[in-house]
């Protein structure tokens, strides 16, 4: 019985996906549906999904980090790729394959943006993929039959072309424009060393892309799902859910944080709502029972402190979780949403408060409406707010603006 459910997503942001059930040798053991990422969650229940993104929002690069473990190198590569990238590092999401010879790592590199965009279109729908794949490493790769020479793989859809190159590189493009990139990658071979792909057409009457110097073996391919599935279940791939974006990490950012401020917080009310009923009964009795109860929550909450006045105790404790004062957070949040309530406009899709700095992600109509909620922060208290990106898309202007 089919186990895996591949699923490819041809554009991110768009609520369109076409998926099918695969077995563990990556063969096709279904249909091939076609419908939106909750008709695709309602299919996946209970199964191992992978999910596959379009190669060109993927770029593929090599690190070299000597020594140290793989958790290490995740931490020095963005820095060893620095001037090979035209974002920011901070903007970006770093993933890597296994350590090679030389200790060079493969590296797949996406925007943060573009990774909030696919996890925020999987969380509404219900969806948790086991791994998300860029479609260049979810191709077949095939030996040569001598070292040193190049042997690629091609999948020609359309009018689009995806190539996986030796090992973990690759790229995806417009077919017109594949033969340039591909005399590219054959430049970079050495003298004497032969470049040959195997290239696999959707339609036998798609043209090939006109380049020199490489050999090409061309086979017909029932659709790109199935090539997908064959690739992934016999060649080696990188999974975009690593770091910041793996499942654990993901769970722990989101509560972690926030865990025992919460069970402090509820601690602090118990305390209070025991002390108001102190005075309404007036009954020693209950009077002991609530001293009880304080005193086992305070040990939970606060094990190996001793109990001398909890509630300035727990106050003290939740100051220093938040890093200032207990009514900061509140106080500061209650300032962001009456700002925001005098631009209807301006939808926040997620907010995270991180070090007394709030993050937050935004879609709104134009840039002046960005300048008029600074200056509705500016006039009810001391927040400032800067903008870190802003894009056009469609129906609006999506930013991220940080607040603190």
């Amino acid at each position: 019985m089919a186990k895996n459910v591949i699923i490819h997503l041809p554009h991110v942001g768009e609520d369109h996906v076409r998926w099918a059930l695969a077995d563990d040798k990556g063969k096709l053991s279904s249909a091939i549906f076609s419908g939106t990422f909750e008709e695709a969650a309602e299919k996946v229940e209970g199964k191992r999904a992978t999910l596959i993104v379009p190669g060109n929002d993927v770029l593929l690069a090599e690190a070299s980090v000597p020594g140290g473990s793989a958790s290490r190198a995740l931490q020095a590569i963005p820095f060893a790729l620095e001037e090979q990238l035209a974002d920011d590092v901070e903007q970006l999401h770093f993933a890597l394959g296994g350590r090679g010879k030389d200790d060079v790592y493969p590296v797949a590199v996406i925007g943060r943006d573009t990774m909030d965009t696919v996890q925020e279109q999987c969380a509404n729908a219900g969806l948790r993929p086991t791994e998300i794949v860029p479609e260049t490493l979810a191709l077949p790769k095939f030996e040569s039959d001598e070292p040193g020479d190049a042997s690629w793989t091609a999948l020609i859809d359309a009018d689009q072309t995806v190539v996986r190159l030796n090992g973990f590189s690759g790229f995806s493009t417009d077919t017109d424009m594949a033969g340039i990139m591909l005399e590219g990658a054959r430049s970079n071979l050495e003298d004497d060393a032969s470049a040959n792909m195997v290239v696999f057409r959707t339609n036998s009457d798609s043209p090939l892309p006109e380049t020199q110097g490489v050999d090409m073996e061309t086979r017909h391919c029932e659709s790109r799902l199935s090539l997908y599935a064959s690739g992934l279940a016999n060649a080696p791939h990188i999974n975009l859910l690593q770091g910041d974006y793996s499942p654990k990490t993901q769970f722990d950012k989101n509560w972690k944080p926030w865990r025992w401020s919460m069970v402090l917080l509820g601690v602090l009310c118990a305390v209070l709502m025991g002390v108001k009923a102190l005075e309404l009964r007036q009954s020693a009795n209950q009077v002991k029972l609530i001293d009880q109860q304080i005193e086992q929550a305070f040990k939970q909450a606060m094990p190996g402190s001793r109990l001398q006045r909890p509630v300035k105790q727990i106050e003290n404790r939740i100051a220093q979780l938040s890093g200032g004062s207990t009514n900061g957070f509140t106080s500061e949040l209650s300032q962001i949403a009456a700002s925001l309530t005098t631009q209807p406009q301006t939808v926040v899709r997620s907010i995270s408060y991180r070090e007394g700095r709030f993050d937050l992600d935004v879609t709104t109509d134009a840039i002046p409406t960005l300048d008029l909620l600074k200056e509705e922060l500016k006039k009810r208290g001391d927040l400032s707010m800067n903008v870190l990106s802003a894009n056009v898309e469609k129906g609006g202007l999506r930013s991220r603006i940080r607040i603190e």
